[in-house]
């Protein structure tokens, strides 16, 4: 199963839950594997997780990837492709459980191409009646569903109390701007106002629109030592991207340390007949502020 791209993501969440600051409010799994699997996220990357406990890991994510797979068979939500086709057609006329249904050849072989291009090992080995070892990247799909299932729910409407004193510093400070931080009942919010560079230049190729876009913050931390969960963002399509923080910063922290998750850049032709390109450009920029009263 390949994870939601989010790779990075995963690996600084789990590293925040490690280091995580007193007062947080976390979910408990619904399963024993996630549970398990939560408690052996205290001490262990998301990637080394396969290893550990890879009898746990193959089940978390081949019942993910059964899900993906029921979902698919619905025709509903545009998974696209010529094997998510054949796989609607074959599932057209039948009912039931779904490993029950995969009993039945023609919607067996459906599923395991759809599987193969979709990249779920775990599945294509169980419709092919082998027995697939998990590796790093099922151990980090794994992860992404641990981390989904203990992570308290946003509040989004909770405003809060601002408590921004000053910005101290920070090399990424040209282009990013925090705007308020605001601490509720639950968390707190950091509002950052982004403004990359973005120009219009002639080259060789023509003329090309050339950006840098921000994919908001990666890592929260203070003076502490502590690190807060980054719980959602929402880039509100005003220049300013809101992050949803857990838990209350740590009584005596005054500053928070906010990382960037990089930059995508984007290379835009403007003749008709040249096509765009996008990239992610991964730069851990920092960003200090003072925490007020």
């Amino acid at each position: 199963m390949r994870s939601s791209g989010s790779a990075v993501q995963v690996e600084d969440t789990v590293h925040a839950l490690q280091r995580l600051a007193p007062g947080a409010s976390l979910r408990s799994p619904a399963t024993p594997e996630l549970r398990l699997l939560a408690a052996a996220l205290r001490d262990c990357a998301p990637g080394a997780l396969a290893s550990r406990h890879p009898e746990v890991v193959a089940r978390v994510v081949l019942g993910a990837e059964l899900k993906a797979l029921r979902r698919a068979m619905t025709g509903f939500f545009g998974t696209g492709g010529a094997e998510a086709a054949r796989l609607v057609r074959a599932a057209r006329f039948g009912a039931g459980p779904v490993r029950e249904r995969l009993r039945e050849p023609g919607l067996r072989a459906a599923a395991l191409g759809w599987a193969e291009v979709r990249g779920h090992r775990m599945l294509a080995g169980e419709l092919c009646g082998v027995v697939a070892a998990p590796g790093e990247e099922e151990g980090r799909a794994a992860a992404e569903l641990t981390v989904a299932a203990l992570l308290p729910e946003v509040d989004a409407g909770e405003g809060g109390r601002e408590v921004l004193g000053s910005e101290v510093g920070g090399e990424a400070s040209d282009f990013l701007d925090v705007h308020s931080v605001r601490v509720g009942r639950r968390g707190f919010r950091v509002d950052v106002h982004a403004d990359p560079p973005v120009e219009l230049l002639r080259d060789r190729s023509g003329l090309a629109l050339r950006a840098l876009w921000w994919n908001g913050l990666g890592r929260v931390a203070d003076d502490l030592g502590y690190e807060y969960l980054l719980l959602a963002k929402d880039p509100a399509g005003t220049g300013i991207v809101r992050h949803w923080c857990h838990p209350r910063p740590a009584p005596g922290a005054r500053v928070l340390r906010l990382e960037s998750a990089g930059y995508r850049g984007e290379r835009q032709l403007l003749d008709r007949s040249s096509a765009g390109s996008c990239a992610e450009v991964l730069v851990k920029l920092e960003l200090t502020v003072r925490l007020g009263a």
